[in-house]
């Protein structure tokens, strides 16, 4: 296919969106749609390549599979080295665990799987997950595994252009549609999430671009100055998305229509004197994969060292580039030309290197397994080999059963409770809000041999606290929906107690806003992060306790349990592998945490004045603010925020005169 300049311009766009994207500039809080450039530009080449081959009776699979490995396997394969090695110099056991974890998948295409797992939409954190990028790369490579073969075997059936044109729209059809389906119709976040990385959900964009390589009715070339307004308004389509949409956005769904079409208007218009033909535009453009897999390690270990300061990101960025070019200029390039089938090396030459790929491969994927099996090698550092595995345990230790309890079923048609005890008809309890509620699971559980006659019930989802009219602005949660139905269930004759638990804090957040209300009067959009949110916030809290108070229930509030915001094991490590050792006796400043949210825990203790039972669990478990993150080196959290199961199940002892 010959060169297009349109093309390669458009790749230096897709990147720097997502450069800017990913290192916070203002303004670009959509650049994550550079991804589905790449992909509409990818399906485009591929189509052409592959439709061309066939259509002259010269494809090969193979032949496809091993092109596709010399153009971008070496670069990956030096990302994934080079990470895992600056890892095991400089990196805690826990995240080098992580990085050999994530290395081998991102090797084997299947990383997007790793990340649906750990990671959910828009939820990883950097310094965790050095290698997240990848999960673009595997759908991709997903793809490519898939499409050469479908069209192989489909291309003799459909002997005219039209036919091939219609199989390519059906699979289009199809996978906007479950994209759709998946973004839009279901507050659950796994799902959500796999709308963002599986292959499926995706598919659509890069069918995109192989539509308008087997767009059936030909026309007759755009006149210069027509093609060239066409490429400006799809250029100005995609750069709309960041006016437009958010990482509250359900992505891809309908919104990726956008930045997609925009794409495809300027594949279609094939400019002959292209707006993005300028040098800068084509440097980066010939680097922009190179530049994409440098990236993202310099996000992460930016978070993971917590370097801060005005400067960082524009440096960031200038590295990202510079990594780019050299890694074009010193692996791209060579192995693409030596690799190549019909202009490159001797063929011996190149099945030497095409041996020496694998054997890298292979010595790399050892590498990384090795690791992985031994736990990140904890052995590296006498400091940290001694308190890791009680670092792994505190990680671990949550006993509140997610995989059977807690939120809704998968398409939100009924709740999941959890029962602790017999369940009565007019005297069980219910333990109603988000992941703060669960944390006391183990209290009650230590105790359920004491709970004559009756239950303790858990109806709980994480990221929902138990507030009426409360949104949160990012997909997958449903929380205004799940309060309703844990309400009708509250309000039952079946409770006499009824306990309300969340990380109240966190959703009132000012300097990062998460969630929005309506109040009792119809007012929407009011944001968690203002007054007349909290105002709003405690207006439909005691309404909910005055009803609750009216049947003759017993209502205890229990404010926001402490939490350090940085995740308590990690940040252990991490510390003790630096040599910079914190006291035995570990404790944070919640106070300072506190500050940055709207006074809601004090707003809390006014619904004394409706008959609630209001414990005041920071003073519980703290001293003036100042609250233990460890004692004797021993982590008393298993995260940034929900106590480990132990202490929890110590500490809890303030419930039991209400659970018994």
């Amino acid at each position: 296919m010959k060169f297009r300049e349109d093309i390669n311009g458009m790749r230096a766009l897709a990147v720097v969106l997502v450069l800017l994207f990913h290192f916070g500039a203002p303004g670009f809080d959509a650049g994550f749609a550079g991804v589905d450039v790449f992909f509409v530009i990818s399906g485009f080449l591929m189509t052409g390549i592959i439709v061309a081959g066939l259509e002259q009776h010269r494809f090969s699979i193979l032949g496809f599979y091993r092109a596709r490995i010399a153009r971008l396997y070496p670069a990956l394969l030096a990302v994934v080295a080079a990470t895992l090695a600056f890892g095991f110099v400089f990196v805690e056991p826990g995240a080098l665990e992580g990085i050999a974890r994530d290395g081998l998948a991102s090797l084997l295409f299947v990383s997007n799987f790793v990340f649906l797992k750990q990671a959910g939409y828009f939820g990883a954190q950097a310094d965790t997950m050095w290698l997240l990028h990848t999960w673009s790369l595997s759908v991709e490579w997903q793809f490519y595994l898939i499409y050469p073969i479908v069209l192989a075997l489909a291309f003799p059936f459909l002997p005219s252009r039209l036919g091939r044109f219609g199989l390519l729209l059906a699979g289009f059809v199809l996978s906007l549609a479950l994209s759709a389906v998946l973004g839009t119709f279901f507050d659950n976040d796994r799902i959500i999430s796999a709308d963002f990385y599986m292959l499926p959900p995706r598919a659509w964009e890069m069918l995109a671009g192989g539509l308008v390589v087997l767009w059936p009715w030909r026309a007759p070339a755009w006149a210069p100055r027509r093609a060239r307004t066409l490429e400006i308004v799809g250029i100005l389509a995609v750069l709309s998305s960041l006016l437009l949409f958010s990482r509250e956005t359900p992505w891809p769904s309908f919104a990726a229509l956008l930045p997609v079409g925009g794409t495809l208007l300027v594949l279609a218009a094939n400019a002959p004197r292209s707006t993005l033909a300028a040098v800068p535009f084509q440097r980066i453009g010939a680097w922009s994969y190179s530049i994409y897999l440098w990236h993202w390690p310099l996000v992460a270990a930016i978070a993971y060292f917590g370097v801060t300061g005005p400067l960082v990101a524009p440096l960031a960025c200038a590295a990202s580039l510079l990594a780019g070019w050299a890694s074009y200029r010193f692996i791209e390039q060579p192995c693409r030309i030596l690799l190549k089938e019909k202009a490159g090396a001797p063929r011996h030459t190149r099945t030497a290197l095409m041996a020496g790929l694998g054997l890298s491969t292979l010595a790399v994927s050892a590498a990384g397994a090795v690791t992985m099996f031994d736990r990140g090698m904890p052995q590296r550092n006498a400091a940290v080999a001694a308190i890791y595995q009680q670092s792994l345990d505190a990680s671990a230790d949550y006993r509140f059963p997610l995989s059977r309890c807690g939120g809704t079923t998968t398409f939100g048609t009924a709740l999941r409770p959890c029962v602790l005890g017999t369940p009565s008809q007019r005297d069980d309890i219910l333990v109603i809000g988000d992941s703060f509620a669960q944390m006391w699971y183990p209290r009650i559980a230590e105790s359920e041999t004491e709970l004559a006659g009756h239950a303790v019930v858990f109806i709980t989802k994480g990221g929902c606290p138990p507030i009426a009219g409360l949104e949160r602005t990012g997909p997958g949660f449903g929380c205004a929906s799940f309060h309703r139905m844990e309400m009708e269930q509250a309000l039952s004759d079946r409770y006499r107690t009824v306990i309300l638990a969340g990380m109240w804090a966190s959703y009132f957040d000012k300097t990062n806003p998460n969630s929005v209300l309506c109040d009792r009067a119809g007012a929407c959009g009011l944001s968690a992060s203002t007054e007349a949110g909290l105002d709003a916030a405690i207006d439909n809290l005691a309404h909910d306790v005055d009803t609750l108070r009216a049947l003759g229930k017993t209502v205890v509030v229990l404010t926001t349990s402490p939490y350090p915001a940085y995740n308590v094991p990690a940040e252990l490590r991490r510390r003790i592998f630096a040599g910079d050792t914190p006291p035995a006796d570990w404790t944070f400043d919640f106070g300072a945490i506190v500050a940055r949210s709207q006074p809601i825990d004090t707003a809390l203790k006014t619904l004394s004045a409706h008959g609630a039972n209001v414990i005041d669990v920071a003073r519980l478990l703290c001293r003036e603010m100042i609250c233990p993150a460890a004692r004797d080196t021993v982590p008393l959290y298993i995260d940034a925020s929900h106590l480990r199961s132990n202490y929890a199940a110590v500490v809890g002892a303030f419930l039991d005169p209400f659970i018994r």
